[in-house]
């Protein structure tokens, strides 16, 4: 299958799961290909027809907007460097999760649990831990008894109650033994949390024009914390204490226009509010596709996150 072909699938599929699905991003480079919505759910999913072809920068990044965003990163594809990926199977690459599109049409539209997962070795379950003590302590089995029938060490049974996962065919055995299932589900909409503080990334070593490191400078003057992005169709996340900005940064061009229908739609989407900061005061133009413009001048003259927040909702909803 082509990948615009599984785009449209992957779109298909969503649409009928009842989320809210934002414009492709088509952009070059970019990170990532549509945002979704559904109640408090929120995806930011890349398709791939081979899932190798995620590097380790573009994962980290997905990573650093889903963090910052609150979203879970996703990764959609058919096949990997070893072959054909597996269905109902969870798989890898540099944090973030893979899955095929039939995977995740079954698992939101016919409610497939997500068990197994691949790691170096074969395929894999997390365990019940808590299940599995309460179930064997009331059937009255010792560690060891419990370690002979299933054919592993004491000490392996020990692990699988402090926590460790297990292959599928010894978590069959579990259940056979215990009679009842011990697998817990993967939840690939549970948005990623970071226990360390995302940090901006340096101007100089990334690939942005005088104009924008300008712009990420007046920004942090003014009191945000600007995260650069490279593979965004905006240039930046830009925070303060209470609220995230989606932050385009660019020169009044077509370039522009064409990236302001897409910034309007994630900002939707993520429920963000999004800016578009470029060099040229257009006349009677306060926004473009719904989202606000504003520029140099302006952010200059502001005193704190507060006023531009301000000047972002009035443009927001005068009329262009």
């Amino acid at each position: 299958m082509k990948r615009t072909e599984l785009l449209g699938e992957v779109r298909e599929t969503l649409t009928n799961a009842g989320f809210y699905v934002s414009e492709l991003c088509s952009m070059r480079p970019i990170g990532f290909d549509l945002v979704a919505r559904r109640d408090n759910s929120l995806l930011i999913i890349k398709v791939l027809t081979n899932i190798d072809a995620m590097s380790e920068n573009v994962a980290n990044e997905l990573r650093t907007l889903s963090i910052l965003l609150k979203g879970c990163p996703l990764l959609i594809g058919e096949h990997s460097g070893t072959g054909r990926l597996g269905e109902d199977v969870v798989y890898d690459r540099f944090g973030i999760q893979a899955i095929t599109s039939e995977t995740l049409k079954a698992h939101l539209l016919e409610g497939m649990p997500l068990e197994v997962y691949a790691a170096p070795g074969g395929l894999y379950v997390n365990l019940d831990r808590e299940k599995i003590i309460k179930l064997r302590q009331e059937q009255k089995l010792s560690l060891g008894s419990f370690a002979r029938s299933l054919k592993v060490s004491r000490r392996t049974v020990q692990m699988y109650e402090d926590g460790m996962n297990t292959s599928i065919e010894v978590a069959m055995r579990i259940e056979d033994l215990l009679d009842t299932n011990v697998t817990v589900s993967i939840d690939i909409l549970k948005h990623q949390q970071s226990k360390k503080e995302i940090k901006p990334g340096s101007l100089e070593t990334q690939g942005f024009r005088d104009f924008q490191r300008e712009i990420f400078s007046i920004l942090e003057h003014v009191g945000y914390k600007v995260i650069p992005l490279e593979r965004c169709p905006f240039e930046a996340v830009s925070k303060d204490k209470k609220k995230i900005l989606l932050t385009c940064v660019d020169r009044y061009d077509k370039k522009l226009l064409k990236k302001a229908r897409v910034i309007s739609s994630i900002s939707d989407i993520t429920e963000k509010h999004a800016v578009l900061i470029t060099d040229k005061n257009v006349v009677h133009k306060t926004n473009i596709e719904g989202t606000p413009l504003l520029v140099k001048k302006e952010i200059k003259k502001a005193r704190g996150p507060e006023e531009i927040l301000d000047l972002i909702i009035e443009r927001l909803y005068r009329k262009r």
